[in-house]
């Protein structure tokens, strides 16, 4: 647990704090009982990872997303203007998508397939908090400070994602994803523009871009190729339309502050999720998988034959855990910054 970023998050379990920071969003005053729920969650979501940094892996990624769930919990009840607990719908918000049918029978056959597993959206808590948070994404460009924002539309429920859409679009895992794949789908980003005038514009490396360049060429964007660099370029009202999707390094920063930005390859049907979203689902999928297939959770983690996806799991599960409490702040920082006047 990064302690400076939990110290900032003690924030949500002081009831003055927090009654001062819905204040400021939202120009109104927060009900005691609303206060309250918004304390609790943000108390056992300190537990849940607390607890969880101190576990066997054989239980670390269920207790990560437990807190995960209660940490988002929290961030939804103070950015909902109206309506406690009792409005949220039950449930997760998201649904394993015939898992059973990979994971059946020999867990090393089962563990090949774990790139290929899905979940799909539905009613419940990410749904909930896909829409409170506006599917909002903090934008940093070369800066510790959040440079831009922006709101993604908020796909309709029914979605469906694998595994690998999520690492695939994920900077931080690189490292170790790289050894067991190349479908790479984003490029860091050198230069970036925009305003209304002028549109938008992009400098990327072309290295991993040229994997996914022409469906930016069909969403609209003119794509301009030289040496080792893409640039992308189109109008104000093409971005708007068709937004591009912007994902961040947080574990691996530049200067050891800078979240590096990155462009990467919308979702099929061109849909987009926050960097909140994303961490939130990848956290699902650890957590489920630890949850109802033990066996071959066990069986991963313990140098069983196809365990090569291993080390990459391994790290995506301390990117949630370093990642999600740092996104979570931060969006109340620039909301709160954004109301200051």
């Amino acid at each position: 647990m990064d302690q400076e970023i939990w110290q900032q998050l003690l924030s949500l379990e002081s009831s003055d704090l927090t009654r001062q920071w819905y204040s400021k969003i939202h120009g109104r005053e927060l009900s005691a009982r609303r206060v309250k729920e918004v304390n609790a969650a943000a108390k056992q979501s300190r537990e849940y990872f607390r607890n969880a940094s101190n576990s066997n892996y054989s239980v670390r990624p269920l207790l990560t997303f437990y807190g995960v769930a209660s940490l988002s919990r929290s961030l939804l009840l103070l950015l909902k203007r109206e309506g406690g607990e009792e409005t949220l719908a039950s449930g997760h918000g998201l649904q394993t998508v015939d898992w059973g049918e990979h994971l059946s029978g020999d867990p090393s056959i089962g563990i090949e397939a774990l790139m290929k597993l899905k979940v799909q959206t539905c009613s419940g808590l990410f749904s909930d908090f896909v829409k409170v948070t506006e599917n909002r994404i903090c934008i940093h460009i070369h800066s510790s400070e959040v440079d831009w924002r922006l709101n993604y539309d908020v796909p309709e429920q029914g979605k469906q994602i694998t595994l690998g859409d999520l690492f695939s679009r994920i900077p931080d895992l690189f490292k170790d994803y790289s050894n067991i794949s190349s479908d790479i789908k984003y490029s860091p980003v050198n230069e970036l523009s925009f305003n209304q005038q002028n549109g938008f514009k992009a400098k990327v490396r072309d290295e991993h871009f040229s994997n996914f360049k022409g469906v930016y060429q069909n969403m609209g964007y003119k794509v301009e190729t030289e040496e080792k660099w893409s640039t992308l370029i189109c109008d104000a009202k093409t971005f708007e339309q068709n937004t591009a999707l912007f994902i961040h390094s947080y574990v691996q920063k530049t200067f050891g502050a800078i979240p590096d930005l990155h462009i990467a390859e919308p979702f099929q049907d061109k849909f987009a999720f926050s960097q909140l979203c994303i961490t939130y689902m990848v956290a699902y999928y650890l957590g489920m998988l630890v949850r109802y297939y033990p066996t071959h959770w066990i069986s991963l983690s313990q140098g069983d034959k196809g365990d090569g996806l291993w080390p990459t799991i391994n790290r995506a599960q301390q990117f949630v855990e370093n990642t999600y409490p740092e996104l979570v702040i931060e969006m109340i920082y620039d909301l709160l910054k954004e109301n200051k006047n």
